[in-house]
């Protein structure tokens, strides 16, 4: 097994475990997750969103490391296009410094790569 082969399950692992951790703190509402949101001008509902997002794709990840490859691809691709959104909010939506894009852009490349090598796999 080569090294990649072994690293992408990692990888995916705790993509999955981080963005289930990370919607879910946004479906429950921590302070940290409201005042965000309040500060980038979206609607309540559209947290709840997000988190579900994120939520459905982490476990997507998760449960493709034993069972249906094709559920880590889908949950790839929701990972890819949410993370793509919150550094679109980041960068033009509330003008953030440039670090506060570094999180989701390391999450974006994170699923570019597992969700690149998954599709390569079938």
């Amino acid at each position: 097994m080569s090294t990649i082969e072994t690293a992408i399950p990692i990888v995916q692992g705790l993509l999955g475990l981080i963005m289930v951790g990370a919607g879910s703190a946004k479906i429950i509402g921590i302070d940290l997750a409201k005042k965000d949101f309040e500060r980038y001008g979206y609607p309540e509902w559209f947290r709840f969103v997000t988190g579900g997002i994120e939520v459905i794709g982490g476990l997507g990840l998760l449960v493709g490391l034993v069972f249906a490859p094709i559920l880590a691809v889908l949950g790839g691709i929701l990972i890819i296009a949410t993370m793509i959104g919150a550094i679109l909010t980041h960068l033009f939506r509330v003008d953030d410094p440039l670090w506060r894009s570094v999180g989701p852009a390391i999450y974006l490349i994170a699923g570019l790569v597992v969700t690149s090598f998954l599709l390569l796999s079938f």
